[in-house]
């Protein structure tokens, strides 16, 4: 079974596909069953991630520049995390497949921006798809809870920024994050629904292959680093598998309420660009080198920004 991608005819005819991981080691984990679909069909495509991990400090790996490493299992070393590391670990012990994450430092925008030049350049992408594990990547940033929608602003710039002919943002988890506001969140889709920014929706079944791989390759990770599973990629796991409410598949998780939900297992795909305009927080975020003042522009342009009012919430 497979998935049914509705974003096939944006990416017909691209020859290089990027799947980025947008705000954390963890977001390029919801890129993968896109990968194997895309993969099955025959397309060209490379994984990237905008790392939590230490970057800088790899002294091996391809060195693309000071803050951008291609992680493979050729780096050496004992790591408490390392997502990108072990996920390039599980594709070669499970699949016999050298498969480099490329990993972005976390830095500010300028480098962030002249990293993903680079490495456009160096794998020749003409098709980019950024993916959100969450929503508040949809956030425009004058929500009282727009979540924790900092790192996905600094991805959302940069590749907004990019010479690519096909951007396209996906998310998948919604619900999880509980510090979004929701009502917000649905006003914002509506919104770009109105100007036909919406690319579609599907849905993970645990009958798709894709989706298979995609658990084996979280669930291979989580046991490398027990200590620091994602909360995102196990509540997608619990909602695909089928489970509702406060259930906790790891223990990371256990003395918090969840709320697993069908809705976990749904991607949604948007116009990138479409997306990017309506972020409030961007341009304040353009002219930073480094990421502590990146953040001092993002809270700086939240405490400036007139608060809307929450709308009403459809839903129960």
């Amino acid at each position: 079974m497979k998935l049914n991608l509705p974003i096939l005819d944006k990416v017909q005819g691209h020859t290089n596909i990027l799947i980025a991981g947008m705000g954390g080691g963890f977001d390029v984990f919801c890129g993968l069953p896109i990968y194997f679909e895309l993969e099955a069909l025959g397309y060209d495509v490379h994984l990237a991630s905008f790392s939590f991990s230490d970057i800088v400090g790899l002294y091996e790996g391809e060195q693309l520049t000071d803050t951008l490493v291609g992680v493979s299992t050729d780096i050496e070393g004992i790591f408490d995390y390392f997502p990108e590391y072990f996920l390039s670990e599980w594709f070669y012990d499970t699949r016999n497949d050298d498969v480099v994450i490329w990993s972005f430092e976390k830095t500010g925008a300028r480098p962030l921006i002249q990293n993903y030049k680079a490495l456009i350049k160096h794998l020749d992408i003409d098709c980019i798809i950024l993916v959100d594990g969450g929503v508040d990547s949809l956030m425009h940033g004058d929500e009282p809870e727009p979540g924790t929608m900092f790192e996905d602003s600094l991805s959302l710039l940069a590749v907004s920024d990019l010479n690519v002919k096909t951007k396209i943002l996906a998310c998948l988890g919604l619900g999880v994050e509980h510090e979004v506001g929701y009502a917000h969140l649905f006003e914002n889709i509506a919104e770009l629904t109105k100007h036909k920014a919406v690319l579609g929706t599907c849905s993970l079944t645990q009958q798709m292959t894709s989706y298979q791989q995609f658990r084996d390759a979280v669930m291979y990770v989580f046991d490398q680093q027990p200590t620091y599973p994602s909360v995102i990629c196990s509540s997608v796991i619990s909602a695909v598998d089928g489970q509702y409410g406060n259930f906790h598949l790891t223990k990371r998780t256990h003395g918090s309420t969840l709320r697993i939900s069908p809705l976990m297992s749904m991607y949604w795909f948007f116009d990138l660009m479409q997306v990017a305009k309506r972020n409030e927080i961007l341009s304040h975020l353009r002219l930073t080198y480094d990421v502590d003042h990146a953040w001092e522009k993002y809270e700086g342009r939240r405490k400036d920004l007139k608060l809307r009012p929450t709308p009403e919430y459809p839903l129960p």
